[in-house]
C-alpha cells in the first residue's frame, strides 16, 4: 500500500489540530475542576462555622456567664474540623445577668481564602453564621 504525499501532510495537520483542541478543552476542564474544589472547600468552611456557632450557643445555654467556655467550645468544634478560629472571629451576646428563658447569640465570622479568587476578583469571602438558643438554666 502506497500513501501519497498530500494525504500524509493532511494527517499530520489533523493531528496538530486535535492537539490544540485537546489543550483548550483540558484547560477549560482544569478550571472547572478547580472551581468545583473551591466550592466544596467553601461549603465545608460554612458547615464548620455553622456547627461551631451552634456548639458555642449550646454551651452558653447551660453556662451563660462563662464567656471563656463559650469561646473554647466554638474553637474546639472548629479545630476538630481543621479550622482555626480566634476570639476575634466570635461575637457572643448574653444578657447580664442571664435568666432561664433569655436568649444567647453566638456569631462566627470567617474569611475564606478562595483558590479561584484571582480569576473571579474575590481573594477572600467573609462568611458569617449566627446561632441563637434559649438559656434554660444556669448550671454554674
Amino acid at each position: 500500500m502506497k500513501y501519497s504525499h498530500s494525504s500524509s501532510l493532511r494527517s499530520d495537520h489533523e493531528h496538530g489540530a486535535s492537539l490544540v483542541e485537546f489543550a483548550l478543552v483540558a484547560l477549560l476542564l482544569l478550571l472547572l475542576l478547580a472551581a468545583v474544589v473551591d466550592l466544596g472547600r467553601a461549603f465545608h468552611s460554612y458547615i464548620v462555622i455553622t456547627n461551631a456557632s451552634r456548639e458555642g450557643a449550646r454551651y452558653g445555654s447551660h453556662f451563660p456567664g462563662h464567656a471563656a467556655g463559650i469561646v473554647a467550645a466554638v474553637q474546639q468544634e472548629a479545630a476538630g474540623n481543621g479550622m482555626t478560629l480566634t476570639a476575634d472571629n466570635l461575637q457572643v451576646t448574653v444578657p447580664d445577668p442571664a435568666h432561664s428563658g433569655d436568649t444567647i447569640r453566638v456569631e462566627v465570622t470567617f474569611d475564606f481564602s478562595s483558590l479561584m479568587g484571582g480569576v473571579l476578583g474575590l481573594d477572600t469571602i467573609t462568611m458569617r453564621q449566627a446561632t441563637e438558643m434559649v438559656v434554660f438554666g444556669t448550671l454554674e
